[in-house]
C-alpha cells in the first residue's frame, strides 16, 4: 500500500503581542541611545559658589550670650555648562557659626541660564539670638582678634534642564565654610569657595 502523506503545516505567524514587544524594545533602545549621546554631548560639569565681599555689621555679645549682628555677603552661583540651565524652586540661606544657626533667610525662585554667574546679594540680621556658653566663649576670644569667622549654608531645591528635557528636583546642600571677616572699619575679608553636594 502507498504511504499515506501527512498535509504540510501552514508555518505560524508572529502574534499581534510578539509585534508590540519589539516595537517597545526599539523604542527603550533609541531612547537609551539619544540619553547617551545627549550626555556625552553635554558633558555636564559641575556647578560651582563662592561667598564674596562678606561683612558683619553691628556686631553686639552680651554678658548672658545673646548676640546681634547683620551679615552681609554675596553668593556667586558660576553654571559652565554649555546645555545645561538650573532651575533653583526653593532656596534657604543660613549663617551659622559652627553648630548653630545665627540668622536666616529665603530667596525667591529663579531660573539659571547656561554660561552664565548669578550673584545673589543677602543680608542677614541676627537679633538677639542665644548662643551656648561654648560659642559664646568662642565668639568673644574672635572679636578680641578682631574678626569673625562663620560658616554660609544654603539648601536648595534644583532642576536641571537640557533641550526641553527636566530632571526631577534634586536636594543641593552647598557649604561654604571659614568666611572670615574683619570687624575692622574696613571690613575686609576674603572670598570662601564652596563645597556643593547636588
Amino acid at each position: 500500500m502507498p504511504m499515506e502523506t501527512s498535509p504540510a503545516q501552514p508555518l505560524r505567524r508572529p502574534s499581534l503581542i510578539c509585534y508590540i514587544f519589539l516595537v517597545i524594545l526599539t523604542l527603550i533602545f533609541m531612547a537609551a541611545v539619544g540619553f547617551l549621546i545627549t550626555w556625552l554631548e553635554t558633558k555636564p560639569k559641575k556647578l560651582r559658589y563662592t561667598v564674596e565681599n562678606a561683612s558683619v555689621q553691628n556686631f553686639n555679645l552680651t554678658n548672658d550670650n545673646h548676640m546681634s549682628a547683620t551679615f552681609q555677603f554675596t553668593i556667586q552661583s558660576h553654571n559652565p555648562n554649555h546645555r545645561i540651565s538650573v532651575y533653583y524652586s526653593s532656596v534657604e540661606i543660613f549663617v551659622k557659626f559652627k553648630d548653630q544657626t545665627l540668622a536666616f533667610d529665603t530667596v525667591e525662585p529663579f531660573h539659571q541660564p547656561r554660561m552664565n554667574v548669578k550673584q545673589i546679594d543677602e543680608t542677614l540680621i541676627a537679633e538677639n539670638v542665644a548662643v551656648s556658653k561654648s560659642n559664646g566663649k568662642d565668639l568673644r576670644s574672635q572679636n578680641s582678634l578682631g574678626k569673625i569667622e562663620f560658616e554660609v549654608f544654603v539648601k536648595a531645591r534644583v532642576r536641571f534642564k537640557v533641550g526641553i528635557w527636566k530632571s526631577s528636583h534634586r536636594t543641593a546642600k552647598i557649604k561654604c565654610s571659614h568666611v572670615t571677616v574683619s570687624l575692622s572699619e574696613s571690613n575686609k575679608s576674603q572670598n570662601s569657595s564652596c563645597d556643593a553636594d547636588i
